[in-house]
């Protein structure tokens, strides 16, 4: 389907860019074929007006380019340009021509022979990428696949999430016929979860029909959490592998490279499996949650509506399997009333796999951390080197020569718990930080678990601008590195960075870890404890060497904690 026209009421220009025609509209906004000023075609997607008056959703939107640009460009359509247009913020990709594959399968029929088998190959080469950048997609569908002159190409990352990111409150994502089972049980999405959803879709690709039937969304998603998959028609050589990709329960499923190796026919040997993915999901954190929806009725087409609320290939036992779907069921169940299905909020977390949610904060208002706003250029009392940034959603440090350590510590572990049995030392830590520009030299920011202000004692967790990775213990004041440093690749200015640490007892000693953008980058146990204390606050901390050399400012967001196990 091509452009339609502009309408009289819509804009000619965003930014340094002509508009000449719409390619479409969605939830958040008008995407645009524009003209870039190199005479280029470019596509712009602009925040509904309505949307733009909101905070968190211009934070939101401008997310999206952030997610597809972690992503290696030959596999989706490469960020460009960012910007802002009367107050509407906008992000201008490469033009990618061609139909979705939807729209193919609609006017052409199902794919066939080595068509199929390319589209199968290209397919999950992004999806893999896609994954290898720490990223979920959540909403993999022939909508999204588009059908260019180079080759398949995934989009619309508007729903994508960070594996390390925190979702609060978050409901079932995505579009019902493509949305895996163990997310109407509470599960969060997670590479396992793309696995089925881009089996689905070869399925709509192979045959032209769904996966799973139902003429009503409840009956769709009934379908989906209790009943096999539809497979006839599909090729005898890709049923195996897309039935594999269709288990009920996500640590059966192969994982996107397995099936990519199987494809094309590399040496299987040394693969990770799906459940060790869903290990490392578990012990990541899922991003920030999209906007809330109304219940979702009978009514729209199950194929395509999109709901929103903010490996090894041996099967297991049937016995698993069962309990997968009398889960799923039962979540359903629950929420079928009436022929009309209402979308649960569940409670989803950083971590499920680790213990309870204890605190999660976006720094969008005001809680009580320290500090109030942060103005590190002020004059006398009013310079403040760490605080709140209301209008950016972040939470700010600043360190330098006169200032060389300088921790934010959150209030959940409290620091003064009602009794000694109620201090939570084993934690799992995580947030996203953004060195800002002017940072220089040998400084350094992280995550503090353990942390005692008063003595000093405490674990510090830290990327420095050279890129080294470090676990550091103070023990009374003094720093030692608890392992030698590993480079982990410097982080540059306004890119955003997710850390996690977790800090577990580990008999005598402590297990300490860190993640950087997903990928495990230390794992040690320190075999010296520190010294006793009944304060084990977590937080995040900027810092440059005590005898100088360096500067830095960086930003925090969606920091969050939970009880580690």
């Amino acid at each position: 389907m091509g452009p339609r026209p502009l309408d009289p009421d819509e804009p000619e220009r965003i930014g340094d860019y002509r508009l000449t025609g719409v390619l479409g509209q969605g939830g958040q906004g008008v995407v645009y074929l524009g003209e870039a000023p190199s005479g280029g075609r470019v596509a712009i997607k602009v925040l509904h007006r309505s949307a733009s008056m909101d905070a968190e959703s211009r934070r939101r939107f401008l997310r999206e380019a952030d997610t597809a640009r972690r992503v290696a460009p030959f596999c989706t359509a490469r960020v460009l340009d960012v910007g802002d247009s009367h107050g509407r913020p906008y992000v201008v990709s490469e033009y990618i021509p061609g139909g979705s594959l939807a729209e193919a399968v609609a006017t052409d029929g199902p794919r066939t022979g080595s068509g199929l088998q390319r589209l199968a190959v290209a397919t999950l080469t992004a999806l893999t990428a896609i994954h290898r950048a720490g990223i979920v997609h959540r909403d993999f569908k022939p909508g999204n696949v588009i059908l260019g002159p180079e080759g398949p190409v995934v989009i619309d990352f508007g729903i994508a999430r960070a594996l390390d990111h925190t979702t609060i409150e978050s409901g079932v994502v995505g579009t019902p016929a493509y949305i895996a089972p163990e997310q109407f049980a509470g599960q969060p999405p997670s590479r396992a979860s793309d696995v089925f959803s881009w089996a689905c879709t070869m399925v709509f690709a192979a045959t032209g029909r769904l996966a799973f039937g139902g003429a009503t969304i409840p009956a769709l998603l009934y379908s989906i959490s209790t009943r096999d998959p539809d497979l006839a028609g599909v090729p005898g050589d890709l049923r195996p592998l897309l039935a594999a990709c269709l288990n009920k329960d996500p640590a059966a499923r192969p994982t996107a490279a397995d099936l990519l190796r199987d494809l094309t026919g590399d040496d299987p040997h040394s693969r990770p499996t799906a459940a060790d993915l869903l290990r490392e999901d578990a012990g990541s954190d899922p991003r920030t949650s999209a906007d809330a929806q109304p219940p979702l009725s009978a009514g729209p087409d199950p194929s395509t509506a999109t709901l929103r609320a903010g490996a090894t290939k041996t099967t297991p036992g049937r016995a698993r399997s069962r309990r997968w779907i009398l889960g799923v069921a039962a979540g359903l169940a629950a929420a079928l009333v009436g022929g009309v299905i209402l979308v649960p909020r569940f409670g989803s977390h950083e971590a499920p796999a680790n213990g309870p949610l204890l605190y999660a904060d976006d720094f969008s208002d005001r809680g009580n951390w320290d500090g109030y706003t942060f103005n590190p250029t002020a004059e006398g009392d009013n310079r403040t080197m760490h605080g709140y940034e209301i209008d950016r959603g972040v939470f700010s440090l600043f360190a330098d020569k006169s200032y060389p350590n300088n921790p934010a510590l959150s209030p959940v572990p409290a620091k003064n718990p009602a009794s000694p049995s109620a201090v939570v030392r084993d934690v799992m830590i995580g947030a996203t930080a953004e060195v800002r520009a002017g940072s220089t030299g040998r400084a350094g920011f992280g995550l503090l678990c353990r942390w005692d202000e008063d003595v000093p004692n405490g674990y510090a967790f830290l990327l420095g601008l050279d890129g080294k990775a470090r676990v550091v213990r103070n023990a009374q004041g003094t720093n030692l590195d608890v392992t030698p440093p590993v480079q982990a690749g410097a982080p540059a200015a306004g890119r955003k960075v997710r850390l996690q640490a977790a800090c577990r007892k580990a008999g005598a000693g402590t297990h300490l870890t860190l993640w950087i953008d997903g990928t495990r980058t230390i794992d040690v146990v320190d075999s010296q404890t520190l010294p006793d204390s009944s304060i084990s606050q977590a937080g995040v901390v900027a810092r440059v060497p005590e005898a100088g050399g360096g500067v830095i400012t960086v930003s925090f967001d969606d920091f969050s904690v939970h009880r580690a196990q």
